[in-house]
Order: structure tokens, then sequence, then C-alpha cells
């Protein structure tokens, strides 16, 4: 599988500890970072444009993060998203964090994203449109739940 989507962030001065190095929320932070490059290739879950209540959406519902290596002031990271499970109302998107010039693994993550209907307040299942969209962004098929 493909990472199709890479986002590049350089490491500033504000998201670095006393100790030096990226504070560990700030990866959730960068990660969000990928998403939001990723959504852009959604335009029916792209939530950079309109009013994200008015409309059915994603949520994240889990999240798993390891460290593999400290990030530091001034390195560019490159943070890599790919879907690699669609269920029936959620997903699982998979995340490697990189620094750019050495290729240093920094992180790994994986989000469990849920398709969500905010004026309900609950999860919807995901409509077979929304599926085609993951197979075509991702280069693969899933398979049905």
């Amino acid at each position: 599988m493909n990472w199709n989507t890479q986002v590049k962030i350089k490491v500033r001065f504000a998201d670095v500890d006393m100790m030096g190095h990226l504070n560990n929320a700030k990866y959730v932070t960068y990660l969000e970072e990928g998403r939001v490059a990723y959504f852009q290739k959604f335009p029916e879950l792209d939530f950079t444009v309109g009013d994200p209540e008015s409309r059915d959406s994603v949520i994240v519902a889990s999240l798993q993060l390891d460290y593999r290596s400290p990030a530091y002031l001034n390195e560019t990271l490159v943070v890599a998203l790919r879907t690699v499970e669609i269920k029936r109302s959620s997903f699982v998107i998979e995340y490697e964090v990189k620094e750019e010039e050495s290729g240093r693994l920094v992180a790994r993550a994986r989000t469990v994203m849920v398709y969500f209907d905010y004026r309900k307040q609950k999860s919807l299942e995901i409509p077979e449109g929304l599926r085609g969209r993951f197979e075509a962004v991702e280069g693969r098929e899933f398979p049905k739940p």
C-alpha cells in the first residue's frame, strides 16, 4: 500500500518542550494536519469548507500513537497517511511520521474515524459513493463489511 497523502511540517520553537524535543501533544496536531490534507480529496468530508454541523462528516473515535524517536526544533517531518480498512460506519487511517532528511522513523499512529451525523449526533453507515471515493483515492478495493 502506498502513502498517497504526505504533508511536510517544520518543527517550530513553540512546538518543543523544555527537553528540546517535539512535545508529545503536538504529534496529535501534526496528525490532524495530515488528515486535513487527506480529506481535501473528499469534497463530501472536507471539514475545512462550510459549517460541519450542517452536513455529515467524520469524527475521531480512537487514536493510538507510538513514539519511535524524538523530533527536534527545525527538523522537517513528513506525515504520511492512508486508509487501511473500511467498516460499516468507520474506517481506520494509518500514519507514519519520518524526519525528512534522514528518513528516521519518528512515530506511527492509527485513528478510527466514524462517519457521523452532527445534527442527530450519531454514526451513519458509509454510503457506497463514499466507499468508492476511498477506493479511488487509495487505488484499491476494500472488502465489504
